[in-house]
């Protein structure tokens, strides 16, 4: 069964040592002694040296950054006291899939949710408690930015943003709020689950993942007992098996033989419920991206995310028309093709993103 993590974390400013410049250089195993914050990633087993990095890269920033450090060691410098420096996810890539499709998986995630905003990223692969490779994915990323255009210095980049009556220019990059809240927690969730489903099936797997709780799929199984950071220290650095932890392995033995088959079936059966609800006939990565991405961002109407759909609905029109084809598909394009030009109709509803609402030939 593929495992399913997604952790979010916040570092503020004057309430984490190390800031956002330590975690910056932690993911991307370059001083790792700097990221005292989170320290829960050594006790996990990751180790701190450079073994376990896979890749590691930054995208979206300013003109004036060199690098994804350099952004987050002004962020710490600048941002005001009390002000959320970054936002941190942690999330697990399936170990099932081959190296190369995890990092594309991980390539998928960062355009789909992070490609907008200043943010620096890591895949890191250490070996997990059971032996076995743990490849995720660590994403710091700014609220401000979205590809902001105007030149600005860094100390003024970080400066608040311009009021009602106020010329942007000469102040601060806006934040997106958007990112607070655990709903959009849940959403983030959501949809790492769907680009994940699709990578799964990509592969030829028999396995899906789901985001949703325990309680909310109908289990009745409690969740995993955490037997402490101790605990999961002393077996990662040492081997040492406590009591507490010995507990943990036999539990982990019974879900793996009694639970974990039967659940990944009815994530499976989610899986293609879902496929049928949105509409998924395309799992191609591209699809998938726009997909995903046009339901996560689908109320913010700022002029750059109004063009991506746009952009989205293009692509679409264009790998309809390049479909294999059949009898059916050339009645399907035709009709498609008619009902665009007359009415370019959308749908662009609360539960999907933006498509063309297919038209099918009845006889």
């Amino acid at each position: 069964m593929a495992m399913f993590h997604v952790h979010a974390s916040v570092i503020s400013k004057g309430n984490s040592p190390g800031g956002s410049t330590g975690f910056a250089q932690y993911i991307a195993r370059a001083q790792p002694d700097k990221a005292t914050q989170h320290t829960r990633y050594l006790a996990r087993g990751e180790g701190d040296d450079t073994t376990d990095l896979v890749a590691t890269g930054s995208g979206g920033l300013p003109r004036w950054a060199h690098d994804g450090a350099h952004f987050f060691a002004m962020a710490d410098r600048y941002e005001r006291k009390g002000a959320t420096l970054a936002r941190c996810y942690e999330i697990a890539l399936p170990r099932e899939l081959s190296p190369p499709a995890r990092l594309e998986l991980a390539q998928d995630i960062r355009a789909t949710f992070f490609a907008r905003s200043p943010h620096s990223w890591a895949v890191h692969c250490p070996v997990a408690r059971d032996g076995q490779a743990q490849p995720h994915l660590h994403v710091i990323m700014s609220e401000r930015g979205q590809m902001d255009t105007v030149d600005r210095s860094p100390q003024q980049y970080f400066a608040r943003a311009a009021g009602p009556d106020q010329d942007p220019a000469t102040h601060g990059v806006r934040k997106e709020r958007s990112w607070q809240g655990a709903a959009r927690l849940r959403e983030l969730r959501a949809g790492v689950a769907t680009l994940t489903n699709a990578a799964l099936e990509r592969a030829g797997l028999a396995l899906a993942v789901s985001h949703e709780t325990l309680r909310a799929r109908g289990h009745d199984r409690a969740p995993e007992v955490d037997q402490g950071r101790q605990a999961r220290y002393l077996h990662a650095r040492y081997g040492i098996e406590t009591r507490g932890w010995q507990e943990t392995l036999a539990q982990r033995d019974v879900l793996h033989r009694d639970y974990h088959p039967w659940e990944n079936e009815l994530n499976r059966a989610a899986w293609y419920a879902q496929k049928q609800r949105e509409h998924l006939h395309d799992l191609s990565r591209e699809a998938m991206i726009d997909h995903v991405r046009d339901r996560f961002w689908r109320h913010d109407h700022s002029p750059a995310r109004m063009q991506e759909r746009e952009a989205s609905l293009v692509r679409a029109l264009e790998r309809a028309y390049t479909e294999v084809p059949t009898e059916r598909t050339r009645e399907r394009q035709v009709v498609r093709g008619r009902a665009w030009a007359l009415t370019g109709r959308l749908d662009d509803t609360p539960q999907g993103g933006m498509y063309v609402r297919d038209l099918e030939v009845t006889r």
